[in-house]
């Protein structure tokens, strides 16, 4: 999910349209059928654990990608974001909640690692 965001090839102003557009689509989401403020804060906070898990994958279980904790780091978030969403449908109603819970949860991710923006972070191994 939204590993584009954090690749130093793509362009911040790919990066800042995105997020735009993820914005406006928020916005329209919540303008036809607002969510309450308790699961739009469970949607940011599931934004955050998105993050950490992302973090502690590429930090401590990137050796094994094949591994129990890697995978585990992998559908954490995953299976938040579908109980989330399951949760919060309204009479049966899963499409708009969901859409919406997805964007508040992106925009979470995008808000919340903002040196993602910068191209600083080359992968390319040193000459020599």
């Amino acid at each position: 999910m939204l590993e584009f965001w954090f690749d130093p090839t793509v362009a911040v102003l790919k990066k800042v349209l995105f997020f735009i557009a993820m914005a406006v689509l928020t916005a329209v989401l919540y303008w036809m059928e607002p969510l309450k403020l308790d699961a739009i804060l469970m949607f940011l906070g599931t934004g955050v654990i998105f993050l950490i898990c992302r973090y502690c994958k590429i930090h401590f279980a990137a050796k094994n990608p094949t591994g129990l904790l890697y995978r585990l780091l992998t559908w954490i978030p995953i299976a938040l974001l579908l109980a989330l969403i399951f949760v919060h449908m309204n009479q049966g109603e899963i499409l708009i909640p969901g859409a919406q819970g997805i964007g508040f949860m992106a925009l979470a991710i995008c808000l919340l690692s903002p040196l993602s923006l910068l191209n600083q972070n080359n992968q390319t191994p040193p000459k020599g």
